[in-house]
C-alpha cells in the first residue's frame, strides 16, 4: 500500500508541477466557486465529484476524473462561467490503485488560488441543497489554504491518501 500510495504521490507531484510551473493564477473566494458552481455541476459532466483545476492555464477549470488508475482531462471550451466540457485526453495520467479499492473523490472540488500567493488552495463543494422558491440548487463551499506551499498534484495525493485510509478503517470494522 505504501509504495502505491508513493506512485500516487508522485504521479500527481510531477502533472502538478507541470500545469503550474512559474504561471500565474486568478484570485477566488469562496463566493466566486460557490457562484460559479451551478455552471460546472450541472449536468455539464456524466460523472460524480470532479476535480476542476485550470490545466491548460486559460482563464477556466478543466475537468480531471480519476477513476480505476486512470485520470482523464476534460478540457474546458467555453469560458469562466459558461464551461462547455470536451474530452481532451482519455489517458492524461496514471496511477497505481492501493490494494482492492480505488479511492474516489468524496466530493467535487476546485483548486484555485484564494488568497493572491500563487499556490492552488482547496475549495470542496460540500452540499447541494435544492431551494424551492427558487427554483434552483445552493452550494455550500468550503475552503482550505494551501500553507505549506503545496501544489495541486500533492493536495489530490493527500486527499486521496485520506480516502483509501478511511476506506480501510470501514472495513476493518
Amino acid at each position: 500500500m505504501r509504495k502505491s500510495a508513493i506512485v500516487i504521490f508522485l504521479a500527481l507531484h510531477i502533472i502538478g508541477s507541470m500545469i503550474y510551473a512559474g504561471i500565474p493564477s486568478l484570485k477566488f473566494s469562496d463566493e466566486d466557486i460557490t457562484r460559479l458552481s451551478p455552471a460546472y455541476m450541472e449536468g455539464k459532466l456524466d460523472f460524480e465529484n470532479p476535480v476542476f483545476v485550470d490545466v491548460d492555464k486559460d482563464g477556466d477549470f478543466d475537468a480531471l476524473k480519476f477513476d480505476e488508475g486512470n485520470v482523464e482531462y476534460y478540457k474546458n471550451n467555453g469560458t469562466l462561467e459558461a464551461p462547455d466540457f470536451v474530452l481532451e485526453n482519455r489517458n492524461y495520467d496514471k496511477y497505481d490503485k492501493a490494494l482492492f479499492i480505488d479511492p474516489k473523490m468524496p466530493y467535487p472540488m476546485f483548486f484555485a488560488d484564494s488568497d493572491g500567493d500563487g499556490d492552488m488552495d482547496l475549495f470542496v463543494v460540500k452540499d447541494k441543497v435544492f431551494n424551492k422558491s427558487e427554483k434552483k440548487y445552493n452550494y455550500k463551499v468550503s475552503s482550505a489554504e494551501n500553507t505549506l506551499d503545496l501544489d495541486t498534484a500533492t493536495l489530490i495525493t493527500i486527499i486521496l491518501v485520506l480516502v483509501i485510509v478511511l476506506l480501510l478503517l470501514a472495513i476493518l470494522r
